[in-house]
């Protein structure tokens, strides 16, 4: 894919050397952002050094940039930048610049450009910008901000629309929701994509850096999640680890949706390729019925976790169950034959519950809902254990499916501390924190101890070899899990 870096440096020399090292990663073009200057430079000869095209960017506070000046100020310095050679002009769509400047520039390309930061307009507002900026410059540029999946799938149907006109254009989505514009250009009909120079240079929200946008190729896998909230989720920094270990170009990205925008999630999903998601809390059962299949696994628990992309046939699979199976027995804790105790009657002690019949584990289930848990030990074939009974039992094995000790979450255990007995097995299926009140006094017991973060590990493996074919490295997923 081409990338355009924007360059936000305050002073000329500072821009020139960014520009250079743009360059050196693999930057197509060059945009200098002169609004985020200082002071507008008197002399622009330095950026004759540069060897890429450059667009020269004088934005207006109206449409999210720096520069103050009038229209008559801003053509004069238009007309120098041009003298030094700039091959493109960003200009607004509502400048009178844009008809002045075709008229006197005819060897200079005109970007005209669009920028609503606050929101995304229906599809006829998305048209309107395109068509507009189109019949103004030799290229149209609209930016969006994205609140929304149903914003994502507006900007896609305008994009296939406009692209009938045969006119050149960009057209991006503004923050989280609106990177996947950014990593896959082609699917929303852009020409480009705009990058910073580096993490922490972006000229606007959800832009990304060139070298990991260059890295991605024209191809790139594109995984994700999906859930509400997904700010506390380590699956991102997991998941672009292990891309990065595999030298696979590859992106993960957040999709944070509600229970009414699943299906147009699904839609997207489809229509441009992103090969896979993850699904978390609320929306592992609801998920269910707008897929295609349903493996086997899955349908027991009653629950999807990840979604495998074939060619736009959507299956549902649960790798919480296989990456929990995983965990106990990287561990040496095989519960084949074990009395064993899960804690929770919803959706995690149901996968739990799948795993320990997967080994054949004598399965005892508690819950301060009685009848839940008397429902879940029936549909796996155990017993229930009362609160008040757990410290004169014994078990081999005592599973926390709860939230209880998770960050944001009471601090304080699930159960009585007397269940915990010396060299048994204490298993918590929280992962934040790593060691949870429930693991600190399971291990002062003299307990054996499995965080969470185990399991978070072993199911994300699983699903990233669902959606590339590929085993990532275990110590990959650890260290973007611990970042």
């Amino acid at each position: 894919m081409k990338v355009c870096v924007s360059l936000i440096e305050d002073n000329v020399k500072d821009a020139v050397a960014a520009g250079i090292a743009a360059q050196e990663r693999g930057a197509d073009l060059l945009e200098v952002r002169f609004d985020r200057m200082r002071a507008l430079p008197d002399d622009l000869s330095p950026f004759r050094k540069l060897e890429l095209p450059r667009i020269a960017t004088l934005r207006t506070t109206a449409q999210g940039g720096g520069s103050e000046l009038d229209d008559e100020g801003r053509l004069r310095f238009f007309r120098r930048a041009v003298r030094i050679g700039f091959e493109y002009l960003d200009i607004e769509h509502d400048s009178s610049l844009v008809r002045r400047m075709g008229r006197e520039l005819k060897n200079t390309g005109i970007i005209c450009s669009y920028h609503d930061h606050a929101g995304t307009p229906d599809l006829g507002g998305i048209l309107d910008a395109l068509v507009t900026t189109a019949s103004k410059g030799d290229l149209a540029k609209a930016a969006f901000r994205v609140n929304g999946i149903g914003d994502l799938l507006r900007l896609r149907e305008a994009a296939r629309m406009f692209s009938a006109t045969g006119n050149q254009f960009v057209l991006i989505g503004m923050g989280e929701l609106g990177e996947v514009t950014r990593v896959m250009p082609e699917a929303f009909g852009s020409a480009f994509t705009y990058a910073s120079l580096e993490k922490g240079k972006e000229s606007a929200p959800g832009q990304l850096d060139v070298s990991t946008v260059k890295a991605l190729g024209d191809h790139p896998v594109i995984t994700g999640i999906t859930g509400q909230p997904l700010g506390h989720s380590r699956s991102p920094a997991m998941h672009d680890h292990a891309f990065r270990a595999l030298g696979l170009p590859g992106k993960y990205l957040a999709f944070p949706a509600s229970s009414d925008e699943l299906p147009d999630l699904i839609e997207l999903v489809r229509e441009i390729g992103i090969r896979g998601l993850n699904v978390t809390m609320p929306h592992k059962e609801g998920v269910m019925k707008l897929l295609d299949s349903i493996d086997p696994l899955a349908r027991r628990v009653g629950a999807v976790n990840t979604i495998v992309n074939r060619d736009g046939t959507l299956e549902g699979r649960n790798t919480d169950v296989t990456g929990l199976e995983a965990s106990l027995l990287a561990a040496g804790a095989d519960p084949k034959g074990k009395e064993v105790l899960v804690i929770g009657a919803g959706g995690a002690a149901r996968a739990c519950c799948a795993v320990l019949e997967r080994r054949g584990a004598r399965i005892w289930v508690t819950d301060r809902t009685a009848s839940r848990a008397q429902e879940l030990a029936k549909a796996f074939s155990g017993r229930v254990a009362g609160h008040g009974d757990l410290p004169r039992m014994e078990f081999d094995m005592v599973v926390n499916c709860t939230p209880v000790g998770m960050k944001d979450f009471p601090n304080e255990l699930p159960v009585d501390p007397g269940v915990f007995r010396p060299g048994r097995w204490a298993v918590d299926l929280v992962y934040n924190p790593v060691n949870t009140p429930f693991l600190t006094e399971a291990a002062a017991r003299g307990a054996k101890t499995i965080s969470g973060i185990e399991m978070l590990i072993y199911q994300a493996m699983d699903a990233f070899e669902a959606w590339t074919g590929q085993r990532p490295p275990y110590e990959a997923m650890a260290e973007g899990a611990r970042t």
